[in-house]
């Protein structure tokens, strides 16, 4: 499935073919619902982090944070989230905790010769004429279509269709995220039993 066979899909799914120069809106609402809930750990990325005056920019793909690690002397450290830490950094030598403020990086007592990097989920890129499908259309396109049909349910006030579909969701929605941490996990465990030489 790609975006216009998406969009044909959710047309078909309604019967209103009269829907379909709509339907681009439907796939964009219903991606900001999607794209809100699902959190795909598998598709996390780095990118080193500079900082001046204790602030740095985010990515502009930037949707959640993972972790925030330092690289100084030779170690790395983890950063702890804090909006406000209650505890002075200068304790432990070197800058521990970090927050989201005004859509960038705050890392409380960083200098700006301190070496970050940011592991982040990057935000999933919604379909478009130049977009013809994303992680999510290739995983859940069940899921994608179901949430654009919902989309145009309410555009025709089609209440027994919104009551269906808004009833399907919250189970696939629970499928696709249970399906995105199995990914990431081994079938089985590390541990292995090997013969004896």
């Amino acid at each position: 499935m790609n975006y216009t066979t998406l969009q044909s899909s959710a047309i078909e799914y309604l019967h209103r073919s009269d829907l379909a120069t709509l339907c681009p809106t439907f796939v964009a609402n219903a991606e900001a619902f999607l794209f809100r809930e699902l959190h795909i750990k598998e598709l996390q990325v780095s990118a080193t982090v500079i900082t001046t005056g204790g602030y740095a920019p985010l990515p502009s793909d930037f949707g959640s944070v993972s972790r925030l690690t330092l690289t100084k002397n030779g170690r790395v450290f983890t950063l702890d989230y804090a909006s406000v830490p209650d505890i002075s950094t200068a304790a432990w030598g070197y800058p521990k905790y970090y927050a989201l403020e005004n859509n960038q990086l705050r890392i409380f007592g960083s200098s700006d010769a301190d070496t970050f990097t940011l592991y982040y989920i990057p935000k999933i890129e919604p379909l478009g004429v130049t977009v013809s499908t994303n992680w999510l259309l290739d995983n859940a396109q069940d899921l994608y279509m179901y949430a654009t049909a919902l989309e145009g349910a309410k555009h025709i006030r089609d209440e027994s269709e919104i009551a269906k579909l808004q009833g399907m969701i919250p189970a696939l929605l629970d499928s696709v995220k249970r399906y995105a941490e199995r990914r990431g996990q081994p079938a089985t465990g590390s541990m292995q039993i090997k013969p004896r030489r």
